[in-house]
């Protein structure tokens, strides 16, 4: 983990930044901010790990499938 990442504010405090360069925070320590970083890269790789599923009878390959079935029977 990138710890030039956290910095120090003019408060005092401790920061993180996140995409799009937004300070996360304030935290009392050094310590407290890298905790709280890694546990929200954690959630970020998590929620991309998991995905969208979609239910089998809304996938859209089988959509397709019903509606090309449904021409031909017309």
């Amino acid at each position: 983990m990138s710890t030039d990442r956290i910095f120090q504010g003019e408060d005092q405090q401790w920061y993180f930044k996140v995409r799009g360069n937004h300070a996360v925070g304030p935290f009392i320590s050094f310590s407290e901010a890298n905790d709280a970083m890694t546990r929200h890269v954690s959630e970020c790789k998590r929620r991309t790990r998991a995905g969208i599923s979609w239910p089998e009878q809304l996938t859209p390959g089988r959509m397709l499938r019903r509606q090309k079935a449904a021409l031909r029977h017309n």
